[in-house]
């Protein structure tokens, strides 16, 4: 099974000199991440960020750290990086006032307002895709009455199903399964959770009737939608295709948002799941 690499979104440049590290990514028309931010300097605010307009207008963001853990990933809500600003902070994600559209620089700044680096925000705000289609107005297509309207990608990793349609009743089970190659078995993908139902730990098989349901589907952790090359509707029992869609796209030709996970005061439970 194919292993993706990490996608962050669309690189807007790296804070560099003046004693300050870390690359600068846009996820969406809203917020920024940071990979790698250290600061080696004292006396700075509790967020040490600012967004700067054409016009001189200043606005604190919010900052959240990134995490994961075997149960999940999750964002946690810092109000100040304290102490924390001389250690690596490997992942920050960063909440805008407003859009992009707005601002023209993102800086640490010192307790004076001072811009110690920056990065112009020039580049245009990944955008969801839509959408795959086997053939006009119509995504995935097989047996036991699957289908559904074209598919749209949400972020890297979700993906929405418009108007789905399974006779799951029908079938020994029936999951979601994404991967790559020419052929669809156990050993080429993965199976994707249905958000709103499944863990992170654990994807259910759909062993009742579906018809005309929005379906919001979650890839595997290890997967992104640069690395597949179909969704697949699987037997996994039996290792059968029951119907599928090609799709698949080039990271610097299509970028979307990358995915981020929700914000929680503490790391998800470990939920064990019968299906």
């Amino acid at each position: 099974v194919i292993n993706g690499i990490e996608y962050f979104g669309v690189s807007v440049g790296e804070f560099g000199g003046s004693g300050v590290d870390g690359e600068v990514f846009l996820v969406n028309s809203t917020h920024l991440q940071i990979l790698g931010f250290r600061v080696g300097k004292p006396n700075l605010p509790p967020i040490p960020f600012a967004f700067m307009s054409a016009s001189n207008e200043k606005s604190t963001p919010k900052i959240y750290q990134y995490h994961s853990s075997p149960n999940g990933e999750w964002l946690e809500n810092l109000v100040s990086l304290g102490s924390e600003q001389h250690k690596t902070h490997t992942r920050l994600i960063v909440k805008m006032t407003g859009s992009a559209a707005q601002w023209k620089q993102f800086a640490v700044v010192d307790n004076s307002g001072n811009i110690i680096a920056s990065v112009n925000l020039n580049k245009k705000p990944p955008q969801p895709f839509c959408c795959f289609e086997s053939e006009p107005d119509m995504g995935l297509f097989g047996e036991y009455g699957i289908i559904s309207d074209p598919i749209e990608v949400i972020d890297s990793r979700t993906l929405r199903i418009p108007r789905f349609s399974y006779k799951a009743s029908q079938t020994p089970d029936g999951y979601f399964f994404a991967g790559a190659g020419t052929d669809i078995d156990q050993k080429t993908g993965k199976k994707a959770m249905i958000v709103g139902r499944d863990s992170t730990l654990n994807a259910c098989p759909m062993l009742k009737d579906i018809t005309d349901q929005t379906m919001t589907v979650r890839l595997d952790r290890s997967q992104t939608i640069y690395d597949i090359e179909w969704i697949s509707v699987f037997c996994y029992k039996y290792s059968h295709d029951f119907g599928h869609l090609d799709m698949g796209l080039v990271e610097n030709e299509e970028q979307v948002p990358p995915y981020i996970p929700d914000v929680r005061t503490s790391e998800p439970p470990r939920i064990s799941q019968r299906c």
